[in-house]
C-alpha cells in the first residue's frame, strides 16, 4: 500500500511508518556533509590562511582539490536495489547526485529513486515503485529546505 505523507514541516518529525521508514532528515544531513566536504576547496580559497596555506597558492589548492576527488571516489556506500542486487555507489557519485536526493526521502519511492538514480539509467530499471503523483507535487514545493539546507521552523 501507499503510506500517507505528512504535511509541512512534519515531515521531519512524526510517528508511524513515516518516520520509521522516510529519510528527510538523513538526506538533509546527507546533503549539509557532501557541501561540507565538496566546498572545502572553494572555502580554502576564500580565506587560506585558515587552512594554513599562503594566499594566491595555486599548487596548493590543486593539491587539496586532488585530494578530496580521489578521497570522495574512494569511500562508498551499499544499497540492495529493488532486484536485490548489491549497489555500491562512491561519496564522489553521491555528491553527483545532490540534486536528486533533494526528492529522495519518500518511502513510497523505489530504493533507486531514494539514492537518486538517474532516470532510464540500469541502476534505475529496476525501479518498481513510485511515489504518488500528490505526494511528489508536495516534496516539490518542501524541496527547497533541502535545496537550501535549511530545515523549516517549527
Amino acid at each position: 500500500g501507499v503510506m500517507s505523507m505528512p504535511e509541512g514541516a512534519s515531515i521531519f518529525q512524526t510517528e508511524g511508518p513515516w518516520e520509521e521508514f522516510a529519510t528527510p532528515s538523513r538526506d538533509m544531513r546527507l546533503l549539509i556533509a557532501l557541501d561540507a566536504a565538496t566546498g572545502v576547496v572553494d572555502a580554502a580559497q576564500r580565506q587560506p590562511e585558515r587552512f594554513g596555506l599562503t594566499p594566491g597558492d595555486t599548487a596548493a589548492l590543486d593539491a587539496l582539490r586532488a585530494r578530496l576527488s580521489a578521497g570522495l571516489a574512494a569511500r562508498s556506500l551499499r544499497y540492495r536495489g529493488s532486484d536485490g542486487t548489491e549497489r555500491t555507489l562512491t561519496l564522489a557519485e553521491l555528491a553527483a547526485r545532490a540534486e536528486a536526493m533533494e526528492m529522495a526521502y519518500n518511502p513510497n519511492d523505489c530504493i533507486e529513486i531514494r539514492w537518486g538514480a538517474t532516470e532510464g539509467s540500469p541502476e534505475m530499471a529496476a525501479c518498481n515503485r513510485r511515489a504518488p503523483a500528490s505526494q511528489r507535487r508536495m516534496m516539490g514545493q518542501y524541496r527547497n529546505w533541502f535545496s537550501t539546507r535549511q530545515r523549516p521552523a517549527r
